[in-house]
């Protein structure tokens, strides 16, 4: 299969109006900007473990099993592959 991406063939949107200026909107002053909800977001992102121990757990036993994942599912999954190779 070949993809070919072609940024020319793509039409771009009119923009109507883009000359006309916003009404009603007005920059903000520099004192009224208040950045405290990204400072908490910040700071709950430091809370965030970086390792989950009930994950870990999970990918031990699963990791445990020889029978993970099924033969069953490995041969279905490499049909789809061989099909979808040869087109």
């Amino acid at each position: 299969m070949e993809i070919n991406f072609n940024p020319n063939r793509i039409p771009l949107p009119e923009l109507a109006g883009s000359t006309v200026a916003r009404q009603g909107s007005s920059p903000a002053a520099p004192d009224s900007v208040s950045f405290s909800p990204a400072a908490s977001l910040g700071t709950s992102l430091q809370d965030i473990p970086l390792v989950r121990p009930e994950k870990v757990a999970q990918a031990k036993a699963l990791g445990s099993v020889t029978s993970y994942p099924p033969a069953d599912l490995l041969d279905r999954i490499a049909t789809l592959l061989a099909v979808h190779m040869k087109k």
